[in-house]
């Protein structure tokens, strides 16, 4: 790692201000993980963005507050880390390319759906140290969930510089490669789900008479509370549901009406599509 008189240690003692990060593809996924790593503490000279071109890069890195690379062997030149944002099927090409630019020693993390750590490792010089990473968008505003597989070769002190940097996304996690098909469903997907049923919610209320801006306003703080609480005071779902659903009241007969339209059976199965065809796109 790079020496530097600035220090901004995290709550797992990582010093991230002392590490050199390199982008390659800081689109909708790779930003945000962008975003969340400047979050943790990295340094925005330290976070090189490389895109597909120099208007792209340099675009991207004034968004994020980062810095722009002038190639990508610029972004990697004595990187510690080097995130791979691009799409499934461009990755291992990338990482064939990478494999006489890669630096000694640095953690390569994945964000690639259906890409195994196998195959990263195959197409990287022997011994690397690769990481996927399965992030949701709400890391953005760090209120998201990350995935966090570890490859063989990944030392345990990278293995908490990894954490460290994902510090800010809300919720970081370790899981296995078979469990990443359920967290696609769990969180990954997730978030879309979530902006689906608002939007429904808030179309309804408009129905119903009020304003728009005014609906979207009521549901989504509504949204934001309810999962709070559950957060915070720590409750089950169906006691705090139940705390507020008195007899014969107005609660209880939306509830209802729920499970006639087959609420539970709507969101099962758009859970488990997710992750089938996360199966589907994991590539033996």
């Amino acid at each position: 790692m790079n020496d530097t008189d600035s220090t901004v240690p995290t709550a797992d003692g990582v010093d991230l201000a002392a590490v050199q990060v390199a982008v390659i593809g800081a689109g909708n996924m790779g930003g945000p993980v962008a975003r969340t790593m400047l979050d943790a503490g990295v340094r925005p000279d330290q976070l090189r963005i490389a895109n597909t071109s120099a208007d792209s890069s340099r675009r991207a890195a004034e968004e994020l507050g980062a810095t722009a690379a002038d190639s990508r062997e610029d972004a990697l030149a004595q990187a510690d880390v080097v995130v791979l944002g691009v799409k499934p099927y461009q990755i291992l090409d990338l990482a064939g390319e990478l494999r006489e630019q890669l630096p000694a020693g640095a953690v390569v993390i994945s964000l690639a759906a259906g890409i195994t750590l196998a195959q990263l490792e195959g197409a990287l010089p022997e011994g690397s140290a690769v990481v996927r990473a399965m992030p949701n968008t709400p890391i953005s505003v760090g209120e998201g969930a990350v995935g966090l597989m570890r490859g063989s070769a990944v030392t345990d002190e990278q293995h908490r510089l990894v954490h460290a940097l994902f510090s800010r996304a809300g919720v970081a996690v370790d899981i296995t490669e078979e469990q990443v098909h359920a967290f696609i469903g769990a969180a990954g997907s997730l978030s879309a789900f979530v902006f689906a049923i608002i939007e429904a919610m808030t179309d309804e209320a408009v129905r119903l008479g009020l304003k728009r801006d005014l609906a979207a306003t009521l549901i989504q703080q509504t949204v934001r509370g309810a999962a709070t609480m559950l957060t915070e005071h720590g409750i089950h779902p169906a006691v705090a549901k139940n705390g507020v659903s008195s007899p014969g009241g107005t609660t209880v007969e939306g509830l209802a009406a729920l499970e006639r339209a087959g609420m539970r059976a709507g969101v099962a199965a758009a859970m488990a599509a997710a992750a089938e065809k996360s199966r589907e796109m994991t590539q033996d």
